[in-house]
């Protein structure tokens, strides 16, 4: 099968972190069926012309893919109508395809405007679309009146959408969406580099104190993140704990300056590691010395975080968003969901996390079902019957 993918959310050089999922989902694909014939297309959307986006790098494990990197224009005023300028962009982006190369299905995870430009395009090219949704383009734009056209049009016009959990597809469905094209997959955990692992090797590895409790966030400093509600709840932990605890956050963003201001403001700074962006296998380190994976968010699909929280064995403490208890309440109930936004209440979440544990393998046997070779083979599924 000839199967090319679409999508503004695909890493680079530059950009490591931007559409990890995607570039991993694509890769279990490949693995899965190594007979599959890839074509990345990757667009970095801009209101000026951007021109060094064709000379944009691949990072070296995608290398094999050869993405190619496009501009594609896009006018925040013009809201609800960028999906148009995406599509001339798709078009002109096709024309790099090699002649002989024919897509069998297109895959394009982020459904506006990406998803939706490419739907404009169908009548005249044949190639079936298969969207997927990811988050904030289900839980922010639906609620946009233009935006909201777009995605259900372009609903219309795909052989399927996935969602990235259930909560995201109820969503869709209620909003009008047909019910049969909807489809959940979760996204998948690399289970063999998220595993348990003596916490005290991976500490002593890190240099963290093995007399010291440790908190872990990974993810981006944005608004959406909630990271100062984890602040908040973790100078809270730091009092009432009664011994020595730290907060480490992987990652980064435009939010990393108030943070810190806000660390210093609560006199955790000495407490608080901020350390930058990490690939898998530190992250996963990291985690194997955490006691306790953080995640604060306002909303979400099903973070990879979660997921791999539980593959490493190590309790994922959230706020109740989105589509995270649907993976974390088959195995441990409802104890370390926070409802609401409430420091105090997370903190108390946080206390029974750190006394009172889970047992790690339990964890881990409960992630084994959301591996990305079980991942890849759903969206086999569905690409083949597009």
């Amino acid at each position: 099968m000839n199967l090319l993918v679409a999508t503004n959310l695909f890493p680079d050089q530059k950009e490591p972190w931007r559409g990890l999922d995607n570039a991993t989902l694509v890769h279990a694909l490949i693995r899965h069926d190594p007979g599959l014939k890839v074509r990345v297309l990757a667009f970095r959307p801009s209101f000026r012309h951007f021109g060094e986006a064709s000379n944009l790098k691949p990072r070296a494990e995608d290398a094999a893919l050869a993405p190619d990197y496009f501009w594609a224009p896009y006018i925040p005023r013009l809201g609800g109508m960028n999906h148009w300028l995406f599509a001339q962009a798709f078009a002109r982006a096709r024309k790099a395809l090699p002649p002989a190369y024919s897509p069998d299905a297109v895959l394009v995870p982020w459904l506006f405007p990406d998803a939706c430009g490419v739907a404009t395009q169908d009548a005249s090219w044949g190639a079936r679309m298969v969207a997927v949704a990811q988050g904030s383009d289900v839980h922010r734009y639906l609620d946009m009146s233009f935006r909201r056209r777009a995605i259900l049009a372009m609903s219309r016009k795909a052989k399927a959408i996935v969602t990235r959990s259930q909560d995201l597809e109820n969503r869709l469905v209620r909003h009008g969406a047909q019910s049969g094209k909807v489809h959940t997959v979760y996204n998948g955990v690399d289970v063999h580099t998220f595993r348990p692992a003596s916490r005290s090797e991976a500490r002593a590895e890190l240099a963290q104190p093995q007399d010291a409790r440790l908190l872990l966030f990974v993810g981006n400093f944005l608004p959406v993140k909630g990271l100062d509600l984890l602040l908040s709840a973790f100078a809270q932990v730091k009092a009432a704990l009664g011994q020595p605890v730290r907060l480490a956050l992987i990652g980064g963003g435009p939010l990393e300056g108030t943070l810190r201001a806000q660390a210093a403001e609560l006199g955790i700074t000495s407490e608080v590691l901020f350390l930058g962006r990490h690939g898998a296998p530190q992250v996963a380190r990291w985690m194997q010395a955490a006691d306790a994976v953080c995640m604060t968010s306002h909303n979400e699909g099903v973070p990879n975080v979660v997921l791999e929280s539980l593959s490493s064995g190590r309790v994922p403490v959230c706020t109740d968003v989105g589509g995270i208890s649907e993976v974390v309440e088959p195995v441990l109930g409802r104890r370390f969901l926070v409802p609401g936004r409430d420091a105090t209440a997370y903190a108390t979440v946080l206390l029974d996390a750190l006394t009172n544990p889970p047992d790690e393998n339990v964890l881990h046997e409960s992630a084994l079902s959301h591996s990305w070779e079980s991942c890849a083979q759903k969206y086999l599924e569905l690409l083949r019957a597009a």
